[in-house]
């Protein structure tokens, strides 16, 4: 599903007290608005260095990677690589269990000792 999809999804289907003839969307283009809005918050909130949590759906991450020397797998030439950021996505436990259809074992983590 792209963004146009989803914006015709949401557009026929959000609709006020179950009424087919009463829309919260009354365009198609209001529907493709408000999701560009969302995703350009989540943006906006990304580049300011922030993580966005949506529950439910998962968190968005600002994840680091130092630069400085590797090596080219093909060739086993030395390359300077610059160092970056990237997006990583951690979907939530329930998006998990949805996708896979059983339930998923929640992480535990231990006592010391």
């Amino acid at each position: 599903m792209n963004r146009r999809e989803l914006s015709k999804t949401l557009q026929a289907q959000l609709l006020y007290d179950g009424d087919p003839s009463d829309p919260v969307f009354s365009s198609f283009s209001f529907a493709d608005e408000t999701l560009q809005l969302i995703f350009g918050l989540i943006g906006q909130k990304l580049e300011a260095g922030e993580d966005v949590s949506i529950a439910g759906f998962g968190h968005w991450k600002i994840s680091e990677s130092p630069g400085g020397m590797r090596r080219n797998p093909r060739t086993g030439a030395p390359v300077k690589v610059a160092p970056s950021k990237k997006v990583r996505f951690y979907p939530a436990s329930a998006l998990k269990m949805a996708v896979a259809s059983k339930p998923v074992r929640r992480r535990t983590t231990r006592r010391p000792g």
